[in-house]
């Protein structure tokens, strides 16, 4: 089941604050961060799987949704809360569909960008990730 974990949210008069840290909020050392945006509803992105990256979403404006499909976690997640997060570990498919014209998804991961990381094909990924 793809599960969105809770952030820490401190909130006064001013507004809100939501930090995350490694080994704290973040199950890994960051290695690289990066967001997407100004993404259209009727466009997919990601279709991938990554061999050996462990990611953390979060969308930090508007809404997207997350499908997962994997040997370890596999459902769909809105993405909708700035102090929500959605873990994606190694060898799960990702799908992001869904996105508000407002939506700034933001990426944690563990290691740093490796194009030989990346199975773009799901064939090629259902065979790998077959028991």
């Amino acid at each position: 089941m793809a599960e969105l974990t809770r952030l820490t949210r401190h909130s006064d008069a001013r507004g809100h604050l939501v930090s995350v840290g490694a080994s704290a909020e973040v199950p890994f050392s960051i290695r690289r961060v990066f967001w997407i945006y100004g993404n259209t509803a009727r466009f997919t992105r990601a279709e991938h799987a990554s061999r050996g990256t462990t990611q953390m979403l979060v969308c930090v404006a508007g809404s997207c949704r997350a499908t997962l499909d994997g040997p370890a976690v596999s459902g769909t997640a809105l993405l909708d809360r700035p102090d929500a997060s959605l873990l994606v570990p190694p060898m799960t498919w990702l799908v992001l569909t869904e996105f508000s014209p407002d939506c700034v998804l933001l990426v944690l991961t563990d290691t740093l960008y490796d194009p030989a990381d990346t199975i773009s094909d799901l064939d090629h990924f259902r065979a790998l990730a077959a028991p």
